[in-house]
């Protein structure tokens, strides 16, 4: 009888995944850190498309830049916190929620999908 080799598929877990939580944390997973070289980023710039409902994340490593939000290191994860981005698009997460992460290949910044986000019925804020 001939051995047949044994190859567990691919865990779920292992594509870049993002959380975004209620609180207005978005977290890039251990998989996100190895694809996309978030270890050697400080900080990043957040970007939203509206009609595509993508948020952009450009990462820098100086905080000089307009915009540009500290990034938090933990073991295996990197993550931000901005709640007024998340206030001034009007997108809404009542739970937390994963996303998978992708990159623009024109300019690097990394892509979240987040399609299925609600947003915020009612009034835009203003632009100040």
């Amino acid at each position: 009888m001939a051995f047949e080799r044994f190859v567990p598929p691919q865990a779920a877990g292992t594509r870049p995944r993002a959380t975004i939580r209620p609180s207005g944390l978005i977290s890039f997973d251990a998989a996100s850190v190895e694809a996309f070289g978030l270890e050697k980023a400080k900080f990043a710039v957040l970007f939203f498309d509206k009609t595509r409902k993508i948020i952009g994340a450009r990462l820098s490593s100086k905080g000089d830049e307009d915009g540009a939000l500290p990034l938090s290191k933990r073991r295996r994860s990197v993550s931000l916190k901005s709640p007024q981005f998340f206030h001034q698009y009007g997108l809404t997460v009542d739970d937390s929620q994963r996303f998978e992460v992708t990159r623009d290949p024109a300019d690097g910044m990394l892509l979240i999908n987040v399609r299925d986000v609600k947003r915020r019925r009612g009034r835009r804020p203003k632009k100040a």
